[in-house]
């Protein structure tokens, strides 16, 4: 398993495990090649978040793989944590933690 941690705009990320669709996530969010897994997540989160309200199920629906992250967006003050396998997926929002 792969683990890294990246922060972007008070964003803060840790992610451990392979998104198989890497490449196509890249290209559909319009991210270099050098880009890891970790900011795919970080861009997936802050390309809904602006939209709008969102539920937290959209962010992983277009990832496919084994993985797991926490993600603290700490304008909004929201922890998103999702836990992905081929077993069983489970996503958590955490709103205003404050």
């Amino acid at each position: 398993m792969f683990r890294s941690f990246s922060s972007v705009d008070g964003i803060f990320c840790l992610f451990e495990g392979t998104l198989e669709n890497l490449p196509t996530l890249r290209q559909e969010y319009g991210l270099a090649k050098n880009i890891t897994e970790v900011m795919v997540i970080i861009e997936a989160y802050r390309t809904l978040r602006d939209r709008g309200p969102f539920p937290a199920d959209k962010v992983v629906a277009d990832l496919d793989g084994q993985f797991v992250f926490v993600l603290y967006d700490a304008t909004s003050r929201n922890v998103f944590v999702a836990v992905v396998s081929f077993l069983f997926s489970t996503i958590c929002l955490v709103n205003d933690i404050y």
